[in-house]
C-alpha cells in the first residue's frame, strides 16, 4: 500500500457572495457559510476523490504501481483541541483521509479566513491567522515525532504556504526532514502557490523556493504567480527554471490555456484543458489539479494522461461553488 502525506494548514472558512451585484454591504455582510479549507488540504481531498474515480472508471494503467482506492492519504498539520479542530478532523476522516499525524495543541486554534466571490468567479480573501496552531507544527520536538511518523511514506506534498507560515528555524527543520525522507525513497511534490503577504520579503521566499526545488521530484506551479515573482516570459521558461533548480518533473498550470510539462529526462509538451462554459468559483482550481494529477501518476498514468484527468476535475471544480465539491459525475 502506498502512503502519501500532505503537509500544511487548514483554516476555518467563511464564504459569502453578494445577493445584489454592486451592493457592497450585501457582499460584505450577506448570508455566509462556515466550512474549512486550505491549499494542501484541498489537494489531499481531491487526490482521495480522484484516486477512487480513476479506479471506478478503469483508467489505471495496467503497468501501474498498484495504487488503489484504499491507499493511505494523510493530512499533517497542527490544530487545537477545540470543537472546530475536532470537526475538521472528523470531516477529513469521512473523506478517507488519515489524521493520525495531526498535532493537537491545548489552548490553540485554527486560522480563520473569509472569502468572497464576484460574478466572474474570482475571489478575494480576508485572513485572521497570525496565531494559528499550524505555525507551531514543528516546535517543541514535534519535528522528530513527525519524521518518525512519516518514515515509510512514498510521497510527501507541500506548498509555498506550508513553508511561509513557519519560522525560518522551523523551515530548516522541515527541509532536513524532507531530505531524509527523500533519501529513504519518498518523492517530494511541491506547488509554490506564492502568497506575498505571508513572506517578510521576496528574497526570503526565493531562497526557500530554491531549497525546496533541490528536494522536489514533482513541481506544479501556476504561471501567473511565477511570472509575477520571477519574471518568467512563458510557461516553458518557468518550467525550465524549476528544472534547472533541481526539480525532476515540472507541470506549469496556466488557467484556461494549455498546461506545460518538462522533465529532466527530456520529455516536454502541452495539454489543452476542456472549455468551461461558466466559471462559478475558481477556489481550489489549482489544488484540485494537483491532487488529481498525483492520483493519476500514482496509478501509473503517463504525464499527458494525468494532466488531462487533472484538467477535467479542475474544470468541474470551478463550475461549482466552494473549495471542496463533488467530482463523482466527471467522466475521465
Amino acid at each position: 500500500m502506498t502512503r502519501t502525506a500532505f503537509i500544511g494548514e487548514c483554516m476555518i472558512e467563511i464564504s459569502a457572495t453578494s445577493a445584489h451585484d454592486g451592493d457592497e454591504a450585501a457582499s460584505a455582510f450577506g448570508p455566509a457559510k462556515l466550512s474549512y479549507a486550505g491549499d494542501t488540504l484541498n489537494a489531499a481531498v481531491y487526490m482521495a476523490r480522484a484516486t477512487k474515480l480513476i479506479a471506478q472508471q478503469g483508467k489505471s494503467a495496467p503497468a501501474g504501481n498498484g495504487q488503489t482506492a484504499d491507499a493511505t492519504i494523510s493530512y499533517v498539520t497542527a490544530l487545537g483541541t477545540d470543537p472546530y479542530s475536532r470537526a475538521m478532523m472528523a470531516a477529513w476522516k469521512q473523506d478517507g483521509l488519515d489524521a493520525s499525524l495531526v498535532r493537537q495543541i491545548d489552548g490553540q486554534l485554527p486560522g480563520l479566513y473569509a472569502i468572497q466571490t464576484d460574478a466572474s468567479g474570482e475571489r478575494s480573501f480576508s485572513y485572521w491567522r497570525q496565531n494559528a496552531a499550524a505555525k507551531q507544527l514543528l516546535q517543541d520536538g514535534y519535528d522528530q515525532t513527525l519524521a518518525t511518523g512519516l518514515a515509510g511514506y512514498s510521497m510527501v506534498y507541500l506548498s509555498g504556504i506550508s513553508l511561509a507560515i513557519l519560522s525560518a528555524e522551523d523551515r530548516e527543520k522541515l527541509f532536513a526532514m524532507l531530505a531524509t525522507l527523500r533519501n529513504n525513497g519518498a518523492r517530494v511534490c511541491f506547488d509554490s502557490n506564492h502568497r506575498p503577504r505571508l513572506w517578510p520579503d521576496t528574497a526570503t521566499a526565493k531562497a526557500a523556493y530554491a531549497q525546496i526545488a533541490a528536494l522536489s521530484d514533482i513541481l506544479m506551479p501556476t504561471f501567473d504567480d511565477e511570472a509575477a515573482l520571477f519574471g518568467d516570459a512563458s510557461p516553458v521558461d518557468c518550467a525550465k527554471r524549476w528544472l534547472d533548480a533541481g526539480a525532476g518533473e515540472v507541470i506549469v498550470k496556466n488557467g484556461a490555456l494549455p498546461s506545460t510539462y518538462v522533465t529532466k529526462t527530456g520529455e516536454t509538451g502541452t495539454v489543452t484543458p476542456p472549455r468551461v462554459e461558466r466559471v462559478i468559483d475558481t477556489t481550489s482550481a489549482g489544488d484540485s489539479f494537483n491532487g488529481s494529477y498525483l492520483a493519476a501518476r500514482q496509478q501509473g498514468i503517463d504525464i499527458e494522461g494525468a494532466i488531462a484527468i487533472a484538467q477535467k476535475i479542475a474544470a468541474c471544480v470551478i463550475g461549482a461553488r466552494g473549495a471542496l465539491v463533488s467530482v463523482d459525475d466527471v467522466t475521465l
